[in-house]
């Protein structure tokens, strides 16, 4: 046998979800309350960091250190923590913490599976694997990228199998009409079968995580900030009072340079000192897109949004789009003493007077009229249609129904019914 020496070329692919792009996708998600929690947390342990909290957070708004010692870090923790648990491989393990990640605080994905394997050069087949042990996780739900798929991972978690959970959301219509002959016929059970599988879809969630009560939600704090100048001009810059500073300590790095001790730390450190200025300059540049893009907001208020979306922002600033709902995702913009989410600035289009007209414009504009309207003659979503078509603004009824619901704005039956309860109460009663 004759042996030879031959040279390959092999095309492999590796994990590109590394430590240092983890950080990196993790810390531009965090909003300012979190990044300075995550900061202390990491000066704490790793000797090669100083950091400065925001000088806008008061000795009353600084965490005991009970609070430090073990923090309560809400449903993404305690996913990893069972992540954590789970027999998986490293590449599966990685990919399912990366999802957590991208999870909104209700609990739901709503980044597509290709949009995050293009950004992390790997198979959507892997992000799907993932995404399956993660929605394995408590509470049911989670991951879920729409809501029928909420439903059904709830159902399988009471007991049905996939099949039939994907079946019973489907006759969600009719379940909600009791039309048991429909549903006998369409998913082959008894009335008593169908009874009790109403019962299981009385108790499922629409959300995989409840939403928390105000009492108990965390303080927005800006990350940018609205400047007016002298000569009418304006600019967005950051806010720095209300980020943390978070810095090399250059005495340990000398050191460690010359005894060679703890280089994984070192690398730990500067890998968060970069994500965190990286960050700095992703919002930055979102803020001067806010001025170039939204400029008559900050003159006019809300009635003079226009209709963009993230997927604009992303190409202009040539990035990926889920990096714009990382960076978007819990941040507030300072405008004169006034905090603005950044989600705000994003909205669909409607038909105006004048070419078209942002979707949260036409919400301002409703919560207007219903704020100006006679309290015992209230305007019926109808006559809101026709005053906003008289105005020049094309919209449906239940686009206008939406909308107020949206604004946690009763019915005009219901709204009278409140005026007239009103009216018949007696003085110091």
């Amino acid at each position: 046998m004759v042996l030879k020496n031959r040279l390959e070329l092999r095309l492999q692919q590796r994990l590109a979800l590394t430590p240092t792009l983890r950080t990196r996708l993790s810390i531009l998600r965090m909003g300012p309350l979190d990044l300075a929690e995550e900061i202390a947390r990491e000066a704490a342990r790793n000797p090669f960091l100083r950091h400065e909290p925001p000088s806008r957070m008061s000795a009353a708004e600084a965490l005991p250190e009970a609070d430090l010692a073990a923090p309560d870090l809400g449903f993404q923790e305690d996913l990893r923590r069972q992540l954590a648990l789970k027999p998986l491989s490293p590449m599966i393990a990685a990919l399912a913490e990366f999802l957590v990640g991208e999870l909104r605080e209700d609990g739901f994905l709503d980044v597509e599976l290709r949009i995050l394997a293009a950004e992390i050069v790997q198979p959507e087949a892997l992000l799907e694997q993932a995404l399956e042990v993660l929605q394995s996780c408590e509470p049911p739900g989670i991951g879920a990228r729409t809501l029928p798929e909420c439903l059904q991972l709830q159902l399988v978690a009471k007991g049905l199998d996939a099949g039939d959970a994907a079946a019973t959301v489907w006759q969600l219509p009719a379940f909600a009409k009791r039309d048991w002959p429909v549903l006998k016929a369409t998913l082959g059970l008894d009335e008593n079968a169908l009874r009790a599988r109403a019962n299981l879809l009385r108790g499922l969630s629409p959300r995989p995580v409840p939403e928390r009560p105000l009492s108990e939600a965390a303080p927005l704090r800006p990350d940018l900030r609205l400047e007016r100048y002298s000569d009418g001009q304006f600019a967005i810059v950051p806010h720095m009072s209300a980020r943390p500073t978070v810095m090399l300590d250059m005495a340990m790095v000398r050191r460690a340079e010359t005894e060679g001790f703890a280089p994984d730390l070192l690398l730990r450190a500067k890998t968060l000192i970069d994500a965190v200025d990286q960050r700095g300059a992703t919002l930055a540049r979102i803020g001067e897109w806010l001025v170039r893009a939204q400029g008559m907001f900050f003159l006019q208020g809300p009635e003079g949004l226009v209709p963009a979306s993230r997927a604009d922002l992303a190409a202009e600033l040539d990035l990926h789009p889920s990096t714009i709902s990382r960076a978007v995702s819990g941040k507030a913009i300072d405008v004169d003493g006034r905090l603005w989410p950044l989600a705000m600035f994003f909205s669909s289009a409607l038909s105006g007077p004048h070419g078209m007209i942002s979707s949260r414009a036409v919400k301002k504009r409703i919560s207007d009229l219903i704020a100006a309207e006679v309290k015992a003659k209230p305007l019926s979503d109808e006559t809101l249609v026709e005053k906003l078509s008289a105005e020049g603004i094309d919209i449906a009824r239940r686009t206008v129904a939406k909308y107020r619901q949206g604004l946690r704005i009763p019915s005009s039956s219901a709204r009278r019914k409140l005026a007239h309860a009103r009216g018949t109460e007696k003085p110091g009663g």
